[in-house]
């Protein structure tokens, strides 16, 4: 499972305005100018879970929001959001008809002592639902047992303030990745999770420790180099979804102050939302966090 909770969902900081910006080469915040951008934008890459006790949220970091016209996101906001529900239902049958006997015995074993939840529980939760869900509670469970997300107080700053959230893809979009996965690799990316000891939070630390050095390109090379991932996973989970939000951004950023939020991953690379801003002309400057 190593770096998949990165790719989930779509990270921490303190903002310092008193260093000089001219000197810093990344950041997890960049400031969008020039080519006809009226104002400056920001865009910020976030980690979509992180335990609370790690959970930084500067009141500075909050202002750039306030101060914004917009906020964008992977995608909008709580009607989106709860399309995805809908999404992650199976057509028919029972999540639970695709694992062996084998692998049921291990994972509700598994889910009994690790989550609370004995076969009976698991059954009448989750048998309409996509594989896939598992590993989103597995997920929670590794960020402690309060998880805070930056999405949603990114939201919650957006509507106290009456600021349009605006996603960059709609939740049908997003879904669609998971349902290009079979769902016997589904099954199997649970399993591995099962097996894997880094539930027991020493790869959580090991990614807010890549996440917290703020280098974007090093964030995404802990990502491409997932153990689920491969030429095709990168092309179409972060390149090709990247590419695809640059003509959004530049007509949303062209007219309004917007704070763009997107999962740190898409930010670095030679096909990272940065480089491509870039490569159409803007101005990217990383700002200290």
């Amino acid at each position: 499972m190593k770096n998949f909770y990165l790719l989930l969902t779509s990270f921490i900081f303190v903002i310092s305005s008193g260093i000089a910006q001219d000197s810093l080469s990344t950041s997890l915040l960049w400031e969008i100018t020039g080519k006809k951008v009226k104002q400056p934008s920001y865009i910020f890459g976030t980690m979509h879970l992180i335990p609370e006790d790690d959970f930084l949220f500067p009141e500075s970091l909050q202002n750039k929001v306030k101060e914004s016209d917009l906020l964008v996101m992977e995608i909008g906001g709580i009607t989106e959001q709860m399309k995805a529900m809908h999404l992650m239902m199976l057509d028919s049958g029972s999540m639970f008809d695709y694992f062996t006997e084998p692998q049921l015995d291990s994972l509700f074993a598994y889910t009994d002592a690790e989550l609370g939840y004995d076969e009976k529980q698991m059954r009448t939760m989750f048998s309409k639902m996509k594989p896939f869900v598992l590993l989103q509670l597995f997920t929670k469970e590794a960020f402690g047992t309060n998880p805070q997300s930056y999405e949603m107080s990114l939201q919650k700053i957006a509507q106290k303030n009456d600021l349009e959230i605006i996603g960059l893809e709609t939740v049908e979009e997003q879904m669609s990745f998971i349902d290009n996965l079979s769902q016997e690799d589904q099954v199997n990316m649970i399993m591995e999770s099962i097996r894997s000891e880094d539930i027991d939070f020493s790869e959580t630390k090991e990614l807010i420790e890549i996440y917290l050095s703020q280098d974007i390109n090093a964030i995404h090379k802990y990502t491409v180099s997932a153990s689920i991932s491969s030429p095709e996973f990168e092309a179409s989970f972060l390149n090709e979804r990247n590419k695809n939000w640059i003509a959004p951004i530049k007509k949303l950023i062209k007219k309004n102050k917007t704070f763009i939020a997107v999962g740190a991953a898409h930010l670095g690379g030679p096909k990272g939302v940065v480089e491509l801003l870039r490569n159409e002309g803007y101005t990217l400057t990383p700002i200290k966090l």
